[in-house]
């Protein structure tokens, strides 16, 4: 590492300080190889955490908050860090970005999903008519950052085609950094991969934001209909009390574990015959990659997912698919699962071999450093 090594400012208003993409992937990532690294989100207090420099935002909950101050708030925060280069992660702070560059700085922006398209599945936002509002003004946003910003990082393969219609001549500017699992995290957490046996209990995981979109209550549903004893594991945040109770939580087939750190999800996951991705057919979601995927495949379980063109094509071979509407069908899907134990083992052991040698962080954690090589003009490191 250099005696005055090159600084760069990570920021978010809306994520947890440590999320997985943003801290344990894309920042400790960057100073393994050599940068100053500074975050700023929300958070208690300011120190060094693995040698990222927390700068904390304040706690204060509430999506007014959160849009009209806080993203001020990090702005100002971030200006102080005096870095090279700015990296921004939330619709939100748009404005924020935008300001950054006035100020002459060095600025990436970092689109985890097509917000343009999500807007619309925002049910919490209000009536069409303000959502085609709330939309417009930001696809304003979008288009003067996509004509100022030095690069625009791209979470997922599936977004090209939204870039190459809305912005044919900035294409130059888009880098993929997908969201693939750290293997060797994984790997860390649960040790030497073995088989494990149920005798009678079967258990099926979801990890992740508990949200109507997701399809947990077709889920759980599905699991309750089952003629099997299975069980279903959730683990992750509910958007509303509402949603949970219509789930039905009964602590028996259906088993609520709460919000876990990242490192602690892995034992879960390991220890677990099947996991579930049925997201709805919305348009933000037709071809995502979720994160979740990919880290069942990296724990040797093979998954129920959406039966999405892009999906299936993807996870051919380690999933099966259905109808995330259709409980009858997930049930079908879950019964076959039970029955055919052997066959889930092979694709449990296909989905390991393959998240290592496709899907993994450390693979592209090269394309972020190579970015920041290049936007600071550093030489890349003699291998």
């Amino acid at each position: 590492m250099s005696e005055n090594p090159t600084k760069i400012c990570h920021i978010t208003s809306a994520h947890p300080p440590f999320d997985g993409r943003i801290f344990h992937k894309q920042c400790i990532s960057l100073v393994n190889a050599g940068y100053a690294v500074s975050l700023v989100a929300t958070y208690s207090k300011a120190e060094t955490i693995r040698g990222v420099k927390m700068v904390p935002l304040s706690q204060k909950k509430g999506r007014f908050y959160r849009f009209f101050i806080k993203s001020f708030q990090a702005f100002f925060k971030a200006l102080k860090t005096k870095s090279a280069i700015y990296h921004l992660h939330d619709p939100e702070l748009l404005p924020a970005a935008i300001a950054l560059k006035m100020c002459g700085k060095k600025v990436v922006f970092d689109m985890h999903e097509l917000v343009y398209h999500q807007i619309a599945d925002k049910d919490y936002i209000g009536n069409k008519a303000i959502r085609k509002v709330l939309a417009g003004s930001y696809r304003l946003l979008e288009r003067i950052g996509m004509r100022v910003f030095d690069k625009i990082v791209l979470a997922e393969d599936g977004y090209l085609r939204y870039f190459e219609k809305n912005y044919p001549k900035r294409l130059h500017k888009l880098v993929f950094i997908r969201n693939y699992p750290i293997i060797g995290l994984i790997d860390s957490m649960i040790g030497e991969r073995q088989q494990h046996q149920h005798t009678t209990e079967f258990i099926l995981v979801y990890a992740g934001s508990l949200t109507k979109i997701r399809g947990i209550k077709e889920t759980c549903e599905a699991v309750r209909a089952s003629k099997y004893p299975v069980k279903l594991v959730l683990l992750g945040r509910w958007s509303d009390l509402v949603y949970k109770e219509q789930c039905g939580i009964d602590g028996e087939k259906i088993n609520y574990l709460g919000e876990f750190p990242l490192d602690k999800v892995y034992d879960v996951l390991s220890n677990s015959d099947l996991g579930v991705s049925l997201l709805y057919p919305v348009e933000n979601y037709l071809t995502s990659l979720p994160v979740k995927a990919f880290e069942y495949m990296a724990c040797g379980i093979p998954m129920i997912m959406s039966d999405f063109p892009y999906w299936q094509k993807t996870f051919d071979g380690v999933a099966k698919f259905a109808n995330p509407y259709a409980v009858e069908e997930i049930t079908k899907l879950i019964d076959w699962s039970y029955e055919n134990k052997n066959e889930l083992a092979k694709m449990g052991a296909f989905a390991y071999d393959k998240v290592r040698k496709e899907f993994s962080w450390e693979g592209e954690s090269i394309a972020l450093v190579s970015m920041y090589d290049g936007l600071c003009g550093r030489l890349p490191k003699q291998q």
